[in-house]
């Protein structure tokens, strides 16, 4: 498959693991802007500049010619996907692109509403937040499909470092009032707990640090850091969200606390670290068995592929009414 791909390039994103992933299964043209350096400088990430790339063909003003004389000769695309990617830009090109369109979008817990709207630009449309699924499909008269986030084994696996603290966090603490920097404190007061913002490649050799590594979420999302962790084989302690148990199984996989057994959870995976290390084996083998990027790539292939063999998308200009929806 010729698949046209867009997203802001930011290179810890979801939309970098799954160009990879999707460039080992199809032939991939990215088109799309490049975060500025005021954008690194905005969110904190400096540390990732030297690591910022390009796409294949960069959008400018977003227009129907500046894609078409981007493209490689004699390649026409035949399916088009959007990730988000924390960046919005206009995409006045997809009007004119006459082949199924889809959309993955990530953080639909924080901007529901606006990506509702977004999602009627496109006639397929790919959730990472489950809790949203049932919404979407009551709202839209196209496929709405749960495609949770995932891991890259290449990147996120076990580094060969001693564990020198409890308690391992990689993510933002920005806020006293977030939830997770509470819970951290309540652990930090009985464990040993080692905070940083890392990316990439040193956030493996970060968590790895850890004997037991913490997870909570922002509005019940089912973030990045779930597979992330579990990929790098330790023994994950995270907050129970919509989707968890219907990938993974609490006790078996992963360990699940609320607020009332935070520190007695902990203290158990801590003083049974053959518990810890079962749970994290059985953990790592489900994840990369069925929740890497290539498997979120494959899923993503297929189904545009039926797309086009059933005909389930309405290209510009068709009578809508005459189409039948996957």
């Amino acid at each position: 498959m010729n698949l046209l791909m867009s997203y802001t390039a930011i290179p810890h994103t979801t939309g970098v693991f799954l160009e990879k992933a999707l460039r080992r299964l199809a032939s991939v043209v990215t088109y799309g802007p490049t975060a500025g350096e005021d954008i690194f400088r905005a969110w904190n990430l400096l540390s990732l500049l030297p690591y910022r790339k390009s796409h294949d063909i960069f959008l400018g003003n977003g227009s129907d010619r500046e894609l078409r004389d981007g493209l490689p000769e004699f390649w026409r695309p035949d399916a088009f996907l959007f990730v988000e990617s924390g960046i919005l830009y206009r995409c006045e090109f997809l009007k004119s692109l006459d082949c199924p369109k889809a959309c993955y979008l990530i953080d639909t817990h924080l901007h529901p509403d606006s990506h509702l709207a977004m999602a009627r630009e496109f006639d397929l449309v790919f959730l990472a937040q489950k809790t949203f699924v049932p919404r979407f499909q009551e709202e839209l008269d196209r496929p709405v499909i749960w495609l949770p986030l995932a891991c890259d084994p290449e990147l996120h696996c076990p580094y060969p470092v001693a564990e020198e603290v409890d308690v391992t966090f990689a993510g933002s603490i920005q806020s006293p009032l977030q939830e997770r920097t509470r819970r951290l404190k309540r652990l930090s007061t009985r464990f040993s707990v080692r905070t940083e913002r890392v990316f990439l490649d040193s956030m493996p050799r970060f968590l790895s640090t850890g004997r037991l590594l913490f997870n909570a979420s922002v509005k019940n999302d089912l973030n990045m850091r779930v597979f992330e962790s579990l990929a790098i084989g330790k023994c994950l302690l995270t907050d129970d969200v919509p989707g968890l148990r219907d990938l993974f199984v609490p006790g078996e996989d992963l360990a699940i606390y609320d607020d009332r057994s935070l520190v007695d959870v902990a203290r158990t995976l801590l003083d049974h670290p053959e518990i810890r290390t079962r749970m994290a084996a059985s953990g790592r083998k489900k994840v990369l068995e069925s929740h890497t990027y290539l498997h979120r790539a494959r899923t993503i292939l297929s189904t545009l592929e039926s797309s086009l063999k059933r005909g389930s998308f309405v290209p510009e200009g068709a009578d809508h009414d005459e189409h039948t929806h996957v």
